[in-house]
C-alpha cells in the first residue's frame, strides 16, 4: 500500500541528494583548497620581485593547503586506528585553519576589511566541510566494525594486547621484572579455562567432601581424645 502522506517526489530527491552528498561534499573540499590557495597566491605575488618569486607564490599556498588535507585525513588510511572525538585530524585542522586565517589578514589588510572578511569566511567554510566529512568517515568505519562481530573481537584484542605490551615495556624501562601474559591469558572469556577441564582439581574436592565429620579422626594424647 502505498503511504499518500509522503511527497514521493521529495522522497525521490532526497535519496538522490543522498547518493550525490558524497561526491559533492569531497569536491567543495577540494575546490576550497584549490580557490584558497589561488587567491593567496594572487596576493603574495603582487610584491614578487621577479618571475621566480610569482611562481612561488601560488606553488607555496598550494602546497599548504595539499599537506594540509593530508594531515587532516591522515589517519583514516588505517580503520583500526580509532579515533577519539579530539582526534589528530580534527586538532590540525583547527591549527591549520587558526595560522590559514591570521595570514589572510596579514596579506589582505592592506586591501581593504571586505577582502579579508570573505577569504576568512571562505576557509571557515572549508574548515567545517572538514569536520563534518571527518566526523561521518569516522562514525561510517565504527559501522564497518561493530557490524562484524568477529572483526569487533580481533581490534578488542589487539588493544588488550597493546595494553598489555606497552605495561610490560613500561615496568622494564622502570627496572621492574615484567611479567608475562600466561598461556591462558585471553580477553575472551568463552576461551578461558573451565574447571571441567582439571579432573584432579575435581577429585580433590570429591575426596574433600567424603571425610566423616565430628571427632572420628582426631588427634589423642596418652589414649585420650583431645
Amino acid at each position: 500500500m502505498q503511504n499518500t502522506l509522503v511527497n514521493q517526489d521529495f522522497e525521490r530527491a532526497v535519496k538522490q541528494l543522498r547518493r550525490i552528498l558524497p561526491k559533492l561534499s569531497f569536491g567543495l573540499l577540494i575546490g576550497t583548497y584549490l580557490i584558497s590557495a589561488f587567491i593567496m597566491g594572487i596576493f603574495h605575488s603582487q610584491n614578487s620581485p621577479h618571475i621566480g618569486f610569482k611562481v612561488a607564490a601560488f606553488l607555496v599556498p598550494l602546497a599548504i593547503q595539499a599537506g594540509r588535507g593530508t594531515l587532516v585525513f591522515f589517519f583514516q588510511l588505517n580503520p583500526a586506528r580509532i579515533q577519539s572525538r579530539f582526534s589528530m585530524g580534527i586538532i590540525a585542522a583547527t591549527t591549520l585553519l587558526g595560522l590559514s586565517l591570521w595570514e589572510a589578514w596579514l596579506v589582505m589588510s592592506p586591501y581593504g576589511l571586505s577582502w579579508t572578511v570573505s577569504v576568512s569566511t571562505l576557509m571557515l567554510i572549508g574548515w567545517v566541510i572538514e569536520i563534518m566529512i571527518l566526523k561521518e568517515t569516522m562514525f561510517a568505519t565504527q559501522m564497518q566494525l561493530y557490524q562484524n562481530k568477529d572483526q569487533w573481537q580481533e581490534l578488542h584484542n589487539f588493544y588488550v594486547a597493546r595494553a598489555d605490551f606497552d605495561q610490560f615495556m613500561d615496568d622494564l624501562y622502570d627496572g621492574k621484572k615484567p611479567v608475562l601474559p600466561g598461556p591462558d591469558h585471553t580477553s575472551n572469556p568463552e576461551e578461558a579455562p573451565k574447571l571441567e577441564d582439571h579432573p584432579k582439581s575435581l577429585e580433590s574436592d570429591r575426596k574433600a567432601e567424603s571425610l566423616p565429620e565430628g571427632n572420628g579422626f582426631s588427634p589423642s594424647l596418652n589414649g585420650q581424645t583431645l
